[in-house]
């Protein structure tokens, strides 16, 4: 049996840590610019930083992440928890972030590692080849799959990191399933490491359920080369074959249940994510088109690394019927028969194959369009590439090994350019901005990159962007980021009239478009048009309501309304969205006041005030907590002590008059 084989050649060879060095070592030199990007404005906003239920492990937090599958359209509990726990622990870093990523990739190429090196063992008849080549083989397949291109999106983008969590996990699944299969059935050890190996995949598929198909591929290993199945004997029939699939059925019963909750948050789509098109809008023929050119593209694109982007428009606008897409449906369907035709001559190419359409199966887009074939979708496909390599390496020696080698060098070098790209979002942006062309997608880019020039103040080259982004499209729901970024601009420019004009343009292109109303909000607050500003912010807050910022507004706004007891409210859930904010406190020290609950208000300025010694405007928060609590001296000496530390406190000195007048 193979379990004999697989046992029998398991000696000997080079330390796996002096592999395991070389890898991270490798890893390290190669992608450590990485830790000097920032999070970026294409994704990272969403998943990390304007994130609000990643602030704190709360127990209402710890149930968003557990029960919520619509925020991302995916149900990714222990992605959110990692997140967490880093911000916990280390607070909203990039540096750490980024980090972060580049260990669980330096892991992740060790497993693959451990993974190549079992596979090709198991692969191999006894006596195949010897284990110092077989090592050797495994290492370089490693760095060939840990420096290549295709793996930099996923560690320089601080939302990768799903995509490599989930792939840790899936890769120890595998490990322990291997070594499940290398022990006799029926034996206690194998059952506690099919059991370590569910525990793995359930990891994995919580952390991203992109890794759900592996379970399909352990049916491919158990064909080959773990050879489980009884020979000779259809797949379905004889006791030892039901034993393998009886095996497979908790596997089976985790995957199925995570793909359930995934194709239904999908299909319940809200917000800022678009419904699945119907079949009127995106056809079955278009659908099996882009999914051949899809499992075509992540054939041959590894071995052209070259020319990569955050961002493939193919398929944003396509021709099913071009050549392109033709050549993709039959090249895919004429390897599928050859392959499976020649399955026994060459069992290894048609397991890797199988794998291949399995793996990438999640990433065809069938229920999308536009759809993007990204880089990061080639993260665990990229090693049956690599698997590719250590069988070429044990079949022909040392010129393969030497060829591979150079390969690994070039592969680094490429990998160490395309780090520089993910930076920055102007970086990135820019380089997108050239790379798309002059497409409707472009016009989204040129949106992107201008608000990213008006958030550093570079207002004159920002507009060009903005003006150029509502030429391509004038007319949908997205350019309401245009107007709102124009807007944004001339108002600080002082062109009140033309920013509402914009704001404006923006609500009637999308009137569910927060922070267009935000600024129209900030804009009426500038001209202390009270009355109106407050249905504005309200608006804003409906739309919106973990901007911390805006909530603070409208309670400023509230206060001048007269409406102080809605005011607290603002205030407090703008602390709880940005705690210990100083003037969010002294704002609702006021509010408190103003609203009669004096005691709790003396008392929370009190507090802010020792906190706080040197700020002025904590003194004069005490001060018209305490003048509103009827103690007229205390409130002379924290109101002097505000103009102490702030001379030109005008409202401190307004106050401290009324309180001196006879």
């Amino acid at each position: 049996m193979s379990v004999a084989r697989v046992q029998a050649t398991s000696r000997g060879g080079p330390p796996a840590w002096i592999a395991a060095t070389l890898i991270v070592a490798a890893v390290g030199v190669v992608l450590q610019a990485v830790v000097h990007g920032q999070f970026l404005i294409w994704d990272d906003d969403i998943n990390l930083t304007a994130n609000p239920h990643l602030r704190d492990l709360s127990a209402e937090n710890l149930r968003w992440m557990f029960t919520d599958a619509t925020y991302m359209r995916r149900y990714v509990p222990f992605a959110w928890l990692g997140w967490a726990v880093e911000q916990r622990v280390f607070g909203l870093s990039p540096v750490v972030a980024h980090a972060g990523n580049l260990i669980l990739h330096a892991v992740n190429a060790v497993l693959v590692f451990f993974v190549v090196r079992r596979l090709t063992r198991a692969a191999l008849p006894a006596g195949g080849a010897s284990e110092d080549r077989m090592a050797w083989a495994a290492l370089a397949a490693a760095l060939v799959w840990a420096l290549h291109p295709l793996r930099v999106e996923v560690v320089a983008w601080a939302s990768g990191r799903m995509y490599a969590q989930g792939m840790a996990g899936a890769l120890l699944g595998v490990i322990a399933y291997l070594r499940a299969a290398e022990i006799a059935p029926g034996d206690r050890g194998r059952r506690r490491w099919l059991a370590a190996a569910l525990a793995a995949f359930a990891f994995s598929f919580l952390s991203y359920p992109v890794f759900v198909p592996v379970v399909a591929v352990l049916a491919v290993l158990d064909y080959f080369p773990l050879r489980q199945f009884e020979p000779g004997v259809a797949l379905w029939h004889g006791a030892r074959n039901r034993a393998v699939w009886g095996e497979k059925l908790p596997f089976l019963a985790l995957a199925g249940s995570i793909a359930v909750v995934t194709i239904i948050a999908r299909a319940k789509a809200q917000g800022i994510w678009a419904p699945p098109p119907t079949l009127a809008e995106f056809g079955l023929f278009e659908r099996v088109a882009q999914a051949g050119y899809v499992w075509a593209y992540y054939v041959w694109k590894p071995l052209v690394p070259t020319g990569l982007a955050p961002v493939y428009t193919t398929l944003v606008d396509f021709d099913p019927c071009g050549s392109l897409f033709l050549a993709s449906l039959a090249g895919v369907a004429g390897m599928t028969v050859l392959l499976g035709w020649r399955r026994k001559c060459w069992p290894a190419a048609w397991a890797l194959w199988l794998a291949h359409l399995i793996l990438i199966a999640p990433m065809l887009g069938v229920a999308e369009s536009p759809h993007y074939a990204n880089d990061r979708y080639a993260y665990f496909q990229g090693l049956l590439w690599s698997l590719a390599v250590a069988w070429l390496i044990v079949r022909t020696g040392r010129t393969a090994l030497i060829a591979t080698g150079v390969a690994v060098v070039a592969l680094g070098v490429l990998s160490a350019r395309q780090v520089l790209l993910w930076r920055d979002s102007e970086t990135l942006f820019r380089r997108l901005y050239e790379h798309v062309g002059p497409t409707e997608y472009r016009a989204d880019i040129a949106m992107r990159l201008g608000d990213v020039l008006r958030m550093q103040g570079r207002f004159g080259e920002a507009k060009p962007f903005f003006a150029d982004s509502l030429r391509i499209q004038p007319n949908v729901p997205r350019a309401a980021v245009s107007h709102t970024g124009l807007a944004r601009i001339v108002t600080a420019e002082g062109k009140a009239h033309e920013a509402l004009e914009h704001y404006k343009e923006a609500l009637r292109l999308d009137p569910a478009f927060s922070p267009a109303w935000a600024g129209l909000g900030e804009l009426l607050v500038g001209a202390a048009n009270w009355s109106e500003a407050v249905p504005v912010l309200e608006r804003a807050v409906a739309l919106h309501g973990s901007d911390a910022a805006v909530r603070e507004l409208l309670g400023v706004g509230l206060m001048q309304v007269g409406r102080p007891a809605e005011a607290v409210g603002q205030f407090e859930a703008a602390l709880r969205l940005r705690p210990k904010m100083l003037g969010t406190v002294c704002n609702l020290v006021v509010a408190l006041s103003d609203a009669g609950r004096r005691e709790e208000a003396v008392a929370l300025a009190r507090d802010v005030a020792q906190r706080a010694p040197g700020a002025a405007q904590a003194h004069y928060a005490l001060g018209h907590a305490l003048r509103a609590a009827g103690r007229t001296d205390e409130a002379i000496a924290a109101l002097s002590r505000a103009l102490e530390l702030q001379p030109d406190h005008h409202v401190a000195r307004e106050a401290l008059a009324r309180l001196r007048a006879p």
